[in-house]
């Protein structure tokens, strides 16, 4: 499903990747793991199609990225950053916004449910999004960004806002679309998630992979 062959990172004479090399199939769940500054955000954001490789290529269903238009790859390839900004309106302004950006209509009974399976039942869509906690509007972020399902889910610590009973209902949420063939990678700081549901961890230090671990 996506190939990372060859891919370096060079910005202002500094090597951010050099030589990375990755398969990732249909359904594999793999922890992205590693200090900070290793190039694991930089990483994802080749992966989304927000930056381009100096060196190597990347290919989706063995097309190369560059041959692909780049708002359609982005629909098939999610990346939820770490901080993802809400919409300063209601719930609802912020799960309509992906059927918005793909001119479809907007389906209000899968956005209440994805609120009931992030814990967030008891707001209304019309609630104002100005009243939520942090970990709340964490978990508003990840509603959005699964109204439609990618085939490809990048994830850069999502959980890290989440007390642990709200991080397992996200966690279930997501790797139930492993189930179903997507694709997940994870940046995560934490050894014990990394270890949890996983099927490969990826070690990144200094910008290269160190080591790549089945674990499944």
């Amino acid at each position: 499903m996506l190939e990372i062959k060859n891919v370096s990172y060079e910005v202002d004479n500094r090597m951010i990747l050099k030589d990375i090399n990755l398969s990732i199939n249909k359904g594999d769940t793999v922890a992205i793991i590693g200090p900070s500054g290793s190039g694991k955000s930089t990483l994802f954001r080749l992966l989304s199609n927000l930056i381009s490789p100096t060196k190597g290529s990347i290919y989706y269903n063995n097309k190369e990225y560059e041959s692909l238009n780049p708002e359609e790859l982005r629909m098939k390839v999610s990346y939820l950053l770490q901080q993802s900004d809400l919409f300063d309106s209601t719930i609802e302004d912020n799960l309509a916004f992906p059927s918005q950006i793909r001119e479809k209509s907007f389906d209000k009974k899968k956005a209440k449910c994805l609120l009931k399976t992030v814990g967030l039942d008891h707001y209304r869509l019309d609630s104002k999004v100005q009243r939520l906690s942090g970990g709340e509007r964490q978990r508003i972020t990840i509603a959005r960004q699964l109204m439609y399902t990618p085939e490809i889910l990048l994830l850069d610590e999502a959980t890290s806002a989440l007390d642990t009973q709200n991080r397992n209902k996200v966690e279930e949420l997501i790797f139930n679309l492993a189930n179903k063939g997507v694709a997940i990678l994870w940046i995560t700081h934490s050894k014990d998630q990394s270890l949890r549901r996983f099927n490969k961890r990826v070690h990144l230090i200094d910008g290269h992979i160190e080591k790549e671990e089945v674990l499944q």
